[in-house]
């Protein structure tokens, strides 16, 4: 279970560079900004 988080994780991580390569980051930044969103959500 470890390994496929960890695998998770990489995967993740390789995709948000790979979006910081070719669209300067846009898509991540989206994503980000709506995990704060949903963050704040549940913050009430």
């Amino acid at each position: 279970m470890l390994k496929g988080f960890v695998l998770a994780g990489l995967v993740l991580l390789g995709a948000a560079q790979l979006d910081q390569y070719l669209t300067r980051g846009r898509y991540t930044d989206g994503a980000l900004a709506m995990l704060r969103q949903i963050r704040h959500s549940f913050r009430v």
